[in-house]
């Protein structure tokens, strides 16, 4: 009995919790969130209850952060992952979720446990330590593997949107356009992980910052090696004066170029899986069409 009303106490508290945390990620943004987003406030979706818990507990974290004097030597490169899953830069709210999932792993195992309880096996309390221990880290651990997830996902994305663009950017600038304008009508007319990031690079040259150190930004924070070297060859033939038209359309034939070989690559690995429903549903079913005229006609003969 008492395992089944802890049980139902943890389910209440997490649904009051979360209750309360979407309560105050409903509430009006403040002046900070939207002038980071230029002057729109952001969604529900956008900030959801790990962001009304940052809000929350904001106080408490900054004077963590003065108490400790200077950022961990990690956080810089969480913060080069975060730009490269297109993730907002913020390693406190990284870090809050990733205590979170490792909560979530815990409060798994404290469940298992209780179930255990409940009938009669409860296991010694160092093993249950142990238990929960392992389950917090296995939280934290696939929250690290999302990350990694989104990461070769968005390199993906923008991998095979960059042959449009770069055709587009190509096209723009043979008709006259300057390179920035090229730049803004390809982000306007693409949906999609890059023209995202072309639409930051516009933001950022209209903001003041020069369009050599926009694109290298955008170079460093690209997950793809292709829009890497795209990025790269555009910024050099910017700071060379090299005419943007010859060079776009050359990038424009490697990206195509890319873009085929990445296909090649793709289908050389499946290769095995293709042949899948060709050895295993396809060939007995030819197998049974040809062999069962004869399997008929034996019997025919035997009888």
């Amino acid at each position: 009995m008492s395992g089944a009303g802890a049980l139902w106490g943890l389910i209440v508290g997490a649904g009051i919790a979360i209750a309360v945390a979407g309560y105050l990620a409903r509430r009006p943004a403040r002046l900070a969130d939207r002038l980071v987003r230029g002057g729109s406030a952001p969604t529900t979706a956008m900030r959801g209850p790990v962001g009304a818990l940052i809000d929350v507990t904001q106080p408490i974290l900054d004077v963590v952060a003065r108490f400790a004097g200077r950022e961990r030597d990690g956080d810089a490169s969480l913060a080069r992952q975060l730009s490269r899953a297109g993730r907002p830069v913020d390693v406190t709210r990284y870090r809050i979720e990733q205590v979170i999932w490792a909560v979530g792993g815990v409060i798994a195992g404290v469940v298992l446990l209780v179930v255990v309880a409940t009938r009669g096996q409860a296991p010694a309390p160092v093993l249950s330590l142990v238990l929960l221990a392992v389950f917090g880290f296995l939280g934290a651990l696939l929250h690290g593997r999302r990350l990694a997830s989104d990461i070769r996902r968005r390199g993906r994305h923008m991998s095979e949107q960059l042959p449009t663009a770069a055709e587009l950017l190509a096209f723009a600038v043979s008709a006259g356009e300057s390179p920035v304008a090229a730049l803004d009508r390809v982000s306007t007319h693409l949906r999609g992980e890059l023209a995202d990031a072309l639409a930051d690079v516009v933001r950022d040259v209209r903001g003041g910052q020069p369009l050599v150190g926009a694109l290298r930004g955008l170079a460093d924070s690209s997950p793809s090696l292709d829009v890497t070297r795209f990025v790269d060859g555009i910024a050099i033939a910017t700071e060379r004066g090299t005419p943007m038209a010859e060079v776009l359309r050359a990038q424009a034939a490697d990206a195509r170029a890319a873009a085929r070989r990445q296909l090649l690559e793709s289908a050389g690995r499946k290769e095995i899986l293709m042949l899948v429903p060709v050895v295993f549903f396809i060939l007995p079913i030819v197998v049974i069409i040809a062999l069962f005229p004869g399997i008929h006609g034996l019997k025919l003969t035997v009888s």
